[in-house]
């Protein structure tokens, strides 16, 4: 006969979900004379035979940078994009 305290069975309901990892380094873009105005971006993946994987689009508008602080002018504009396991993605 055992005197430890009995643990509830481990269910979905009962464990702490865990926060998703990014699957693979971040992604950079270089877009000259990007206008602080929205525009719509088209984002396509592609396996390594070409076939394509992902192909979505979203309008978003890019924002100032203020690369020397904000009592400084505004560098170029820039956005970000995250794609989500599902595939959706979202303007941040």
């Amino acid at each position: 006969m055992t005197t430890g305290t009995p643990t509830a069975p481990r269910t979905p309901a009962t464990e702490t979900p865990r926060t998703p990892q990014p699957v693979g380094p971040p992604g950079f873009a270089v877009v000259h004379d990007l206008p602080q105005k929205p525009v719509r971006v088209t984002l396509v993946f592609k396996d390594r035979q070409g076939a394509t994987v992902l192909d979505r689009h979203i309008t978003l508008t890019p924002k100032p940078t203020y690369p020397n602080g904000r009592d400084c002018p505004p560098g170029d504009p820039q956005a970000n994009l995250t794609v989500a396991e599902d595939g959706s993605l979202t303007a941040r």
